[in-house]
């Protein structure tokens, strides 16, 4: 059963997946504990195993989640962007059933402890990704057919260079996108440069999304500065369109297997993927595309796949046995930190 974690007052960090060493660690709580090192990790959302808090984050996952609840779907899937732990994926899981998610982490220690907390809750219905987001990520899930009910870019559009692309493309495939993002004098929050050029979050969506209804759900507290508090916005379905319409055109159909495959997938294992393949390859009548469902894989007759069975079948057995691929030697980790140093340095001089 997932339980939801409490929140507390939030603490300054830099986030984890940018390359951040000098975080210190959080206190322990009563509790199982995660076996990957949290040591200089920066504890943005709870660590929530088996449905026990174990770790307190620095942000406030909760305030988030009560501006958003009343949006989000009660089937079908969902796309979490920058997902750290995966504190959204548990409660999206927890209060939908019937919803499957695409839990996007690139940082490799952060992915790893989200991979135990999705392991303690059997959560098989969330799918972690370890890839980089941007457009080439969007397009990817694009070219196989897929959809998804709602997208959560929380506090992630400044640390990506991309960001028109992307969220140009996530748009065309996803029904509603959440939002939220930092007041451009929020020192230290993301790139500086990409910071700027994105501006007043509002204007920026209305400009990209000028068919679309965009609505400030609210505020939230910053982590960094409590005189800045970050907008949380709303980008709706097309105006001629409902929420109803378009949900039920593609609730029920789950996330794309040959789209997940190309992503770095790190839970669910291996082995869980190559069995339910097995079996929904054998279940199925006259081909269609393999979908991961709330319920586990199954063969989607209705939906065309895009590479034939036997060719996704090799792509699975060639993803690694423990989940994430080995990218985390210490030397990987201070080249990324000094390359965040880098760009860092580039984004003040062109806002300057």
């Amino acid at each position: 059963m997932l339980v939801p974690s409490s929140q507390h007052p939030a603490e300054n960090h830099l986030p984890a997946w940018f390359g951040d060493d000098t975080a210190n660690e959080a206190p322990r709580q009563a509790g199982p504990q995660p076996s990957s090192s949290l040591s200089g990790l920066s504890i943005y959302q709870d660590v929530v195993l088996a449905g026990t808090t174990v770790r307190t984050g620095v942000r406030d996952c909760r305030q988030r989640w009560d501006l958003m609840a009343m949006h989000l779907p009660s089937r079908g899937a969902v796309l979490d962007i920058g997902s750290n732990f995966g504190w959204f994926a548990l409660e999206i899981c927890r209060e939908f059933p019937e919803c499957v998610v695409a839990s996007v982490e690139a940082d490799e220690r952060s992915a790893s402890v989200q991979r135990e907390v999705l392991e303690s809750h059997d959560l098989t219905q969330t799918c972690l990704l370890t890839e980089r987001a941007g457009a080439g990520m969007a397009q990817t899930f694009a070219r196989a057919g897929q959809r998804f009910e709602a997208a959560l870019c929380l506090s992630v559009l400044h640390w990506i260079p991309d960001h028109r692309e992307f969220l140009t493309s996530l748009g065309q495939i996803s029904s509603q996108l959440f939002i939220e993002h930092p007041d451009p004098r929020e020192e230290g929050a993301g790139s500086a440069w990409i910071r700027a050029d994105i501006g007043d979050i509002g204007p920026y969506l209305q400009s990209l999304f000028p068919d679309r209804t965009c609505e400030c759900l609210g505020r939230t507290t910053s982590h960094l500065t409590s005189d800045l508090p970050r907008e949380l916005w709303r980008v709706g379905p097309a105006v001629a369109q409902s929420n109803d319409t378009q949900a039920n055109d593609t609730a029920s159909e789950g996330l794309a297997v040959e789209a997940l495959a190309d992503l770095s997938p790190a839970w669910p294992p291996r082995d869980w993927w190559l069995a339910g393949a097995a079996r929904a390859n054998a279940d199925a009548s006259s081909g269609g595309q393999l979908r991961l469902t709330s319920t586990g894989l199954a063969c989607k007759p209705d939906i065309t796949g895009t590479i034939p069975a036997d060719q996704l079948r090799r792509k699975l057995a060639r993803l690694p046995q423990a989940g994430i691929a080995t990218r985390g030697a210490w030397w990987y980790r201070r080249l990324r930190s000094a390359a965040g140093g880098m760009l860092r340095a580039v984004g003040m001089r062109r806002a300057a």
